[in-house]
């Protein structure tokens, strides 16, 4: 027995932010405000959801990479000002953004009480009646298709999740037109982020089925069309393939959560200043050789997507190579010491206990793939 759940409505269509007849049909009416970054291209993806809908309440576009308290905190007080009453908001931009927008929409402006729930875990908080539509412009958070977000408490070098069923989107625009913007670095950071996802949901205690199926499609794609749109990153057609694998990877570990990569990325992330999307990947073929043998269904998912088996780990290890991403922790942490330490807490951490392997078994295969 197993169940699976998403309930965000998904429109998959290039192009459709130009669309003002679409778009203003897909959306609706009523009053609203829209999340995003503050840079030109922003202002003017803003504009054409404007030209669509009309004039919203607020636009808030003072948004940080990995939100943080204090940012969280001002972008509340000005929503609670004006916000409050709105029908819904739109999160226009890349995980960031989605998930400052979930934790201000759950709490209306609400700092503190909406912080209370974060930290303390207190087991009610009433749903949100602000309808959510994310707009993503990465292949990669997959925060659109899930009810939680990462906050980060930067003073205190400490990350939150914050979940609530009310926070799944109720409706999630995929448009691959938006990411023909982004450069080589934000491309293959984001795409690994997608792939980590997907990897993370497979050797999860809580896969399923469907979840496995949505992760090796996700898989199969980025491995096939990575390593070319890196190379030529106006392609359409591959962006809308690395697209489809972000929404894939998002429809997947919705269900499952992440597991000990993301554990292991948090305080490398936060310490080290490694992007996340690097931070929770470079890690995949070590822990790819540590499942091994462990699970016969986790097996089979990856002997579909590798079929010398045995040979996985070194393969995706030359899949890295290829975009010039090291998977050797050396070159983000440099002391052996604190990676040693960073490896043993990620197991005792919320998304560490959702990992089917174990702590020596990720050593055995450290020091099996030389590192």
């Amino acid at each position: 027995m197993f169940n699976y759940h998403n309930p965000s409505k998904i429109i998959f269509e290039t192009g459709i932010l130009k669309n003002k007849k679409k778009l203003k049909e897909v959306i609706g009416g009523g009053d609203y405000c829209i999340f995003t970054y503050s840079d030109k291209v922003f202002q003017e993806y803003s504009n054409q959801i404007v030209n669509a809908l009309g004039e919203p309440k607020l636009i808030i576009n003072n948004i940080l990479p990995n939100p943080d308290y204090k940012n969280l905190r001002e972008i509340s007080e000005l929503f609670s000002l004006k916000c409050s009453k709105i029908k819904f908001a739109i999160a226009l931009g890349g995980g960031s953004v989605i998930d400052t927008a979930k934790f201000i929409v759950l709490g209306k402006g609400n700092f503190d009480k909406t912080i209370e729930y974060v930290e303390k875990k207190v087991s009610s908080f009433p749903p949100t009646d602000i309808d959510l539509i994310s707009i993503p412009t990465t292949a990669g958070t997959g925060s659109e298709l899930t009810c939680w977000a990462t906050i980060w408490d930067e003073e205190n070098q400490r990350k939150h999740s914050l979940i609530h069923q009310s926070l799944f989107s109720k409706l999630s625009i995929f448009d691959s037109e938006l990411t023909l913007s982004l450069p080589k670095k934000i491309t293959i950071e984001t795409s690994l982020d997608a792939m980590s996802h997907s990897f993370e949901s497979i050797w999860n205690i809580n896969s399923n089925p469907v979840s496995n199926i949505h992760a090796r499609n996700s898989i199969n794609i980025i491995l096939k069309n990575l390593p070319q749109l890196v190379k030529d990153l106006k392609n359409i057609k591959l962006r809308e393939e690395i697209m489809k694998a972000s929404m894939s990877a998002g429809l997947a570990f919705s269900n499952t959560k992440t597991a000990i990569s993301h554990s292991i990325s948090y305080p490398i992330t936060l310490k080290y200043k490694v992007p996340h999307g690097i931070a929770c990947s470079f890690t995949l073929p070590i822990i790819l050789k540590s499942v091994q043998g462990l699970d016969k269904t986790c097996d089979n998912n990856f002997k579909s997507l590798f079929p010398d088996f045995e040979n996985a780990p070194n393969q995706l290890k030359n899949f890295f190579k290829e975009l010039e991403v090291s998977t050797n922790f050396k070159d983000y942490i440099g002391n052996a010491n604190d990676w040693d330490l960073i490896v043993k807490d990620a197991f005792g951490g919320e998304r560490g206990k959702n990992f089917i392997g174990s702590y020596k078994k990720v050593l055995e295969a450290q020091e099996s793939l030389g590192y």
